[in-house]
């Protein structure tokens, strides 16, 4: 039996990562995020980017000494492109060979000042209206857009969003908002 479509408007969900796996996304361009299991139907659809308070020791051999690493905190939002499970690793400088699956993410936005107090959570889930909220205000000013989006406001680039697809797609950009899911 296949579970119901749930339609939201303003779709965006939550994705806690150790450190300093979070804070490559925001700042070091890491357009992988190495998964065990697909996102789901949820390809195309915004994430924010949680830096967990964990950190992967090996991992902080790959990064700058100075890179920040806050934790539980909200660093950035994200927009998962597609996944993929073919590669061997050869998609991205990020890519891990031995992971299942390697998440797409592009137009990555860093929030100038992470949300903190953050607790997060295991697999992608569903952020509370305050906490979106929060993230709006934290967002730059050049992120108007993705704001509107976070606090479910009506704009020409978010009005009457479709369901997230069932099947990992590619979609196209938005060039109203280029980190917002398209119509």
């Amino acid at each position: 039996m296949r579970k119901p479509t749930v339609s939201e408007p303003y779709p965006v969900r939550a994705l806690t990562l150790w450190q300093p796996h979070a804070s490559a996304v925001a700042v070091l361009g890491k357009d992988i995020e190495n998964r065990g299991w697909p996102p789901s139907s949820f390809s195309g659809g915004l994430i924010l980017v949680h830096a967990g308070l964990d950190t992967d020791q090996a991992a902080l051999r790959q990064v700058p000494r100075d890179l920040e690493l806050p934790r539980g905190a909200v660093v950035a939002i994200a927009r998962i492109t597609g996944a993929h499970t073919d590669c061997d690793g050869r998609c991205s400088p990020w890519a891990d060979r031995d992971s299942t699956w390697h998440w797409e993410l592009s137009d990555a936005v860093q929030l100038p000042t992470p949300v903190t107090e953050v607790k997060g959570r295991q697999r992608l889930w569903v952020p509370d209206d305050p906490l979106r909220r929060r993230v709006a205000a934290a967002l730059p000013q050049n992120a108007a857009c993705l704001a509107s989006h976070l606090r479910k406001e009506p704009s020409a680039s978010t009005a009457a969003l479709p369901a997230a697809p069932e099947t990992v797609i590619r979609p196209a950009r938005s060039s109203a908002c280029p980190s917002t899911p398209t119509k």
